[in-house]
């Protein structure tokens, strides 16, 4: 069960939990982005996933989400069962750098201590550790993914990783640039380009990182279904 404690490297997690995922094998981490909404939606995904990942990591655009979603965690305990142990987010460009919620979610995050009590902080990109590997997570808007992955790419290599993942677009994506791969889970709620509602499955491990994408078949339905999707 996940403990709802925001951390000063602004993960949401026990660092007993943080700790293990770091080095365990066959990590896998659902990952989704662009909800803006439809926090029905986040749920149906993270109770259905969530219990097989070992984190969940959502790419921006997802502040109201979120913030329901902790909310429900620290009301419903059902609700922490099915949240992986790990849970980490970025700011999109819809997003606030912070958000307050209810209880006080960041007693334990140093950086939190001159905002008001109960905010939860949202970092602009996020390096999570998982088998080893480090990962790079950001919304995309600062690095101008749009026109292309030069200033990611170039981020990446400052940081020392290989594999960054973004949203910002809503078009799903897996791209390999040389020494680096981009990943895009789509959007949950608005696709664009003529791609489905997605989000992806990632499987870390020791020398490489793979991308299982899940349609959502009705995304404006009561029960949603999933099929695997290749977005090539």
């Amino acid at each position: 069960m996940i403990e709802l404690s925001q951390n000063s490297n602004y993960l949401i997690g026990s660092q007993a939990d943080i700790a293990v995922l770091a080095t365990k094998e066959h990590a896998r981490i659902l990952t989704i982005s662009d909800s803006h909404g439809d926090w029905r939606g986040l749920m149906r995904i993270v109770k259905q996933f969530g219990p097989t990942c070992d984190a969940l990591v959502i790419t921006g655009d997802c502040w109201r989400d979120l913030e329901e979603l902790l909310e429900l965690a620290d009301e419903d305990p059902s609700v922490r069962q099915v949240i992986p142990p790990v849970l980490g987010f970025v700011r999109g460009n819809g997003d606030p750098s912070y958000f307050a919620i209810s209880y006080d979610i960041g007693k334990n995050n140093a950086n939190a201590r001159t905002l008001p009590k109960g905010s939860v902080i949202m970092p602009d990109k996020l390096v999570l550790t998982a088998n080893g590997q480090q990962i790079l997570f950001v919304h995309g808007h600062i690095e101008g993914v749009d026109y292309g992955y030069n200033k990611l790419g170039l981020d990446a290599k400052m940081l020392g990783v290989h594999y960054a993942v973004h949203g910002h677009t809503h078009i799903p994506a897996f791209e390999q640039r040389g020494d680096f791969t981009f990943i895009n889970p789509g959007s949950i709620s608005r696709p664009r380009g003529g791609s489905p509602a997605s989000f992806a499955i990632l499987t870390v491990e020791k020398t490489f990182i793979d991308a299982a994408f899940l349609r959502i078949n009705d995304p404006m339905g009561e029960e949603s279904s999933y099929t695997l999707y290749n977005p090539f």
